[in-house]
């Protein structure tokens, strides 16, 4: 009896120090919107999900994630007149070198806000949160295909240094982890950081029409080992695919230098 009292009173003060250290921190690094600022309590809201990281109010501004009906090759989401997935219109005329494309979100909302806040304001709290969401969208789309290599589209090395990270890259770090959690076993697939390099530092994309962007990319990416890619299936990670010439062209230079198939696997699509 005395050991079950002893037991019970450690637990009881171990869950007092854990609100008590909770309290502190609570005073000390307040939860707030990462969009407006203002204050959330975090006893509402679960850690590492868009509403730790976004008040209400906020949220408001709607949150799409892409279902079904989408183009089968690029991913694009249809309008609600279409029922079936098809290929669009765009992919009939001017084919990807990309197999296929799948996206997590849609690229309005709050996730217009959000994406911007962590690739160009550091919001790195969100970068689990994304991980989370790619990763729910990985097992439903890739988790049973041959894949052997997932790549971060890589930045150039001044962009890096001067960012300070890789957001692709963040979307997967811990993607092994999560495979091995989910199905017991670690995954057939490898993360390869290295076997792609950006050697041009192109322009920032945005306002470009699509043959500018095609252009700004011409020749920006090389295969640093061929031997490495050399008939493998190729998974490629970004943040947000528009009109898909950065993927595109990174795939067209991966498939160039030997490799069998190459996919894209991103957060949103505009």
């Amino acid at each position: 009896m005395l050991k079950i009292f002893n037991d019970h009173c450690k637990a009881y003060s171990g869950s007092l120090f854990k609100k008590i250290i909770r309290l502190f921190e609570q005073l000390l690094y307040p939860l707030k919107c990462l969009n407006c600022r203002v204050y959330i309590d975090p006893e509402l809201v679960k850690p590492n999900t868009m509403e730790a990281c976004f008040c209400g109010h906020c949220m408001e501004l709607g949150f799409y994630p892409i279902q079904t009906p989408y183009c089968m090759k690029c991913g694009v989401k249809f309008q609600t007149d279409f029922n079936e997935n098809h290929v669009c219109e765009s992919c009939l005329t001017i084919p990807l070198k990309l197999d296929r494309v799948r996206a997590t979100l849609e690229y309005k909302g709050i996730i217009k806000n959000a994406i911007p806040l962590f690739k160009y304001h550091s919001k790195l709290s969100m970068a689990k949160v994304f991980e989370r969401l790619l990763f729910e969208t990985f097992l439903h789309q890739y988790a049973r295909s041959k894949i052997d290599l997932i790549m971060p589209v890589p930045l150039h090395k001044k962009k890096l240094r001067e960012r300070g990270f890789n957001q692709a890259y963040l979307l997967i770090r811990n993607f092994v982890k999560q495979y091995q959690y989910s199905f017991d076993q670690p995954p057939s697939w490898k993360i390869d950081t290295i076997s792609l390099a950006r050697i041009k530092r192109t322009q920032p994309q945005t306002g470009f029409d699509i043959e500018k962007r095609k252009a700004n990319l011409k020749n920006a990416f090389k295969v640093v080992n061929p031997k490495i890619i050399y008939d493998k299936h190729i998974l490629l990670i970004d943040d947000v695919f528009t009109t898909g010439a950065t993927c595109n062209e990174a795939a067209r230079v991966l498939l160039k230098n030997g490799a069998k198939k190459v996919d894209a696997l991103v957060l949103a699509r505009t």
